[in-house]
């Protein structure tokens, strides 16, 4: 002390060594397991060391490490004796009330922000569970998180494809005709239900479309120099809807064409049918299809299969 006072500047005097290697082992430990060996090696190459330590002196800087609370195990493995922290007084911890709070967060924006912005926050919360040693704030986030189905590698290649506009080839396995692959350009990802989707144009049928990106096995090919470009006509779609629907919200290719006592009829401009008829089918008996006829039938006939589907049961 009194030689730093003096010159104010800290010199290998000052430095307790075994409290310095006690850290540097510390910090090795939390890497990976290791042994005896590797832990000689480790301050034999160390460039401020490079010293060789036996292993009696290894084992007092083990017992400092437990004396300021440090949990060290020990494995029996083929390869030898390795030792590994399982925990320390330095960890960081987060209680119920705090994991309430984020995950509240988490779920305000899954609603809110875009779907590549909603990907960055994902693994950003997931290397802070990582980093915390509380498994009850994983379970929090598997609980809530819309990508806990979704192959993670799989998902930043779907997001390069739509910046990029690629028509792709994808093993989609879907429920109705199991595992196909399937041409598409695509559009965007988006969420829709609590459930991430690819969207984008079908090659086969000519039409927007959208695929679950949890049953998207894989990305069979990609087209770099996006030769398959199509315009799509846009059908129009009128229907009847009742004034007092619940959930009931115009989108942006909507209008109301005319306004009745209890209900009004609504045009939509679409080129993706299938949304289309979820839409419908979400507003249940308050609404009714008017236009155009196939698209109309379409429906019926979807009802009546549900009909029957009840009255088997």
């Amino acid at each position: 002390m009194k030689e730093f006072n003096k010159t104010n500047t800290v010199t290998y005097n000052l430095i307790t060594y075994t409290g310095f290697k006690s850290l540097l082992l510390f910090s090795l430990l939390l890497e990976s397991p290791k042994s005896y060996e590797e832990i000689i090696e480790y301050f034999k190459n160390h460039p401020h060391l490079k010293e060789e330590v036996s292993v009696d002196t290894i084992r007092v800087y083990l017992t400092s490490l437990k004396k300021i609370g440090c949990e060290i195990h020990k494995t029996n493995k083929a390869g030898g004796k390795k030792f590994y922290i399982t925990k320390h007084p330095y960890e960081f911890n987060i209680n119920d009330k705090q994991i309430k709070g984020i995950i509240k967060i988490y779920k305000i924006l899954q609603n809110t922000i875009d779907v590549n912005d909603l990907i960055i926050f994902e693994k950003f919360i997931r290397q802070l569970a990582e980093k915390i040693n509380n498994p009850d704030f994983t379970d929090a986030i598997n609980k809530v998180s819309l990508f806990k189905k979704i192959n993670m590698n799989l998902l930043d290649k779907l997001v390069e494809c739509t910046k990029n506009k690629n028509s792709i080839t994808i093993l989609y396995n879907s429920p109705t005709s199991g595992k196909k692959e399937i041409k598409v350009i695509t559009d965007k990802l988006g969420i829709y239900r609590n459930n991430i989707y690819l969207y984008g144009i079908s090659l086969e049928y000519k039409q927007d479309t959208s695929y679950l990106v949890s049953r998207i096995i894989d990305i069979v090919d990609i087209d770099e120099n996006n030769d398959a470009r199509i315009e799509i006509a846009p059908i129009t779609v009128g229907y009847e809807l009742g004034t007092l629907t619940p959930g009931a919200k115009l989108s942006e290719n909507e209008k109301i064409v005319e306004i009745k006592d209890n209900s009004v009829i609504i045009e939509a401009q679409t080129t993706n049918l299938f949304m289309m008829k979820r839409k419908i089918l979400d507003y249940g008996g308050l609404c009714t299809v008017l236009y155009p006829e196939d698209f109309r039938n379409d429906i019926i006939n979807t009802l009546k299969e549900m009909r029957e589907v009840y009255n088997n049961d």
